[in-house]
């Protein structure tokens, strides 16, 4: 069910939702404004939700989103249908106050309660009130708020359901507006021009692979062109490298990149961005079955590089290789960001707060990290030395999907750096997306329990900055 959103100059709903900053709070009877805090107080007829800044001086867009989210998931509790948030007067977190609340009250009002055969109550009204003049990005902010979430549904979805062809399915609505365009190879396509990486990883199954690219092109008179490529495995097993119990519970997750490409698409189209961006999503589940693929096998590129199998269960590196050299090749751009939830070691690095960057351009990775602060979907830059490339090389072939270091030693940066072998002289970001793409605690600030639909907001920010 979606919300109706409003704008007004005064709250008309009996439940409200205000900020203050400890400063603002020194005289309130039992609330300090501490960060995080929120406290329930009842007015005549009125339910009064008040939410803790922190010291003014210390307060970020990042305090503020988390707040909101915060005392929104308070209204869910209290089972109201309708809410007014008010705006803080001034600016205490400074540039982007304002778009925070909207973002945080909006990315904090998701939930996933598609198969719950008794759902609670939802809300279905939020009134923003404020100065009309601080609400300009409102609508901007919803359309990239709701792509989230719809990121955030296609993952959550069960992995029967989403499958490759369901992907595909996905795009192909999305360019019903007329300002996308799609183009989907099979599995026929996909084994006859030659994306032998991607038929590999896809052949084990019954739902068979797909090769998405959807194009946007909202600035004609500009030939320069960004491409967003997603990993897109729709369940990963591991293949004949099955993954343990503990490991494969959440592996519908592995389509995180493609659903934040799709995400992504949807936004640029919707807000009439003036930027042209070409969206290649590689789609397979791998599955163990009669004609899965095997260790120690060497496959062909797209490109032409050939690859030994060291682990069926890094797999990821595999479809994004075809998938980079496939938008190299047919749509010429002048940047490629991939996305992906490739290795459980970034999740030993950075935990789940933070995506790895990796990147052979330090414009780029600057650009990607600015955005992914502005947005609170942070980055963290790795190196990409020729030690790691050179760990790549196998014996019998052009390269392996493992690399010749000690099991689990830099396995993030030799999956980057495998995908960089595919990636040419082009500016390339890598964005090792495993730890945030999913929460398997419960919701934090802006951030839901389950799938977070990471990247979204991070790459509209990026892609659309002046």
């Amino acid at each position: 069910m979606s919300v109706t959103i409003t704008v007004s100059r005064h709250h008309t709903f009996p439940t409200r939702i205000v900020f203050l900053t400890k400063e603002e709070a020194a005289n309130i009877r039992d609330f300090s404004g501490e960060t995080n805090e929120i406290s329930l107080g009842y007015e005549d007829d009125s339910t009064l939700i008040t939410v803790g800044l922190g010291e003014q001086k210390s307060c970020t867009p990042d305090t503020v989103r988390a707040g909101a989210a915060n005392a929104i998931r308070r209204v869910h509790d209290l089972k109201r249908t309708d809410v007014s948030v008010v705006l803080p007067e001034g600016s205490p977190a400074g540039v982007g106050t304002f778009a925070a609340v909207i973002e945080g009250t909006l990315l904090g009002n998701y939930r996933f309660l598609k198969y719950k055969s008794e759902p609670p109550v939802m809300l279905e009204k939020i009134e923003f009130v404020g100065e009309k003049s601080a609400l300009e990005e409102l609508r901007r902010l919803e359309t990239v708020c709701a792509a989230t979430d719809y990121a955030r549904d296609l993952v959550n979805e069960n992995a029967s359901t989403m499958t490759p062809a369901r992907l595909a399915q996905e795009a192909t609505a999305l360019a019903k507006g007329g300002k996308l365009k799609v183009t989907v190879l099979d599995e026929k396509e996909i084994a006859e021009k030659g994306l032998h990486l991607l038929k590999a990883v896809g052949q084990g199954s019954e739902t068979p692979p797909r090769l998405i690219v959807i194009e946007y092109a909202g600035d004609r008179a500009s030939p320069e062109k960004t491409g967003i490529v997603g990993k897109g495995i729709t369940f990963d097993s591991g293949g004949q490298n099955l993954k343990p119990t503990g490991h494969i519970e959440t592996m519908r997750c592995d389509m995180a990149g493609a659903a934040a490409v799709l995400g992504t698409m949807r936004t640029l189209a919707a807000i009439k961005a003036k930027v042209n961006v070409v969206g290649v999503i590689a789609a397979a589940q791998n599955a163990i079955g009669e004609h899965a693929y095997f260790p120690g096998d060497i496959y062909s590129s797209y490109e032409g590089k050939t690859v030994e199998i060291l682990s069926t269960d890094a797999e990821g590196r595999l479809v994004l290789a075809d998938a980079v050299s496939w938008c190299r090749k047919h749509y010429a751009p002048g940047r490629i960001i991939d996305l992906a939830t490739l290795t459980g070691g970034i999740l030993s690095a950075l935990g789940d707060t933070v995506a790895g960057l990796f990147s052979n351009d330090d414009a780029l990775a600057g650009e990607l990290f600015a955005a992914g602060e502005k947005t609170g979907e942070r980055l963290w830059r790795f190196p990409l030395y020729r030690e790691y490339r050179e760990s790549l090389k196998s014996d019998i072939a052009d390269l392996r999907n493992l690399s010749k270091l000690k099991k689990g030693y830099a396995s993030s940066i030799t999956g980057a750096a495998f995908i960089q072998e595919f990636t040419g002289d082009l500016p390339w970001a890598h964005l090792d997306i495993a730890g945030t793409a999913w929460n398997d605690g419960s919701a934090r600030g802006e951030v839901p329990a389950f799938a977070t639909g990471y990247g979204v907001r991070l790459l509209v920010d990026f892609l659309t900055r002046e």
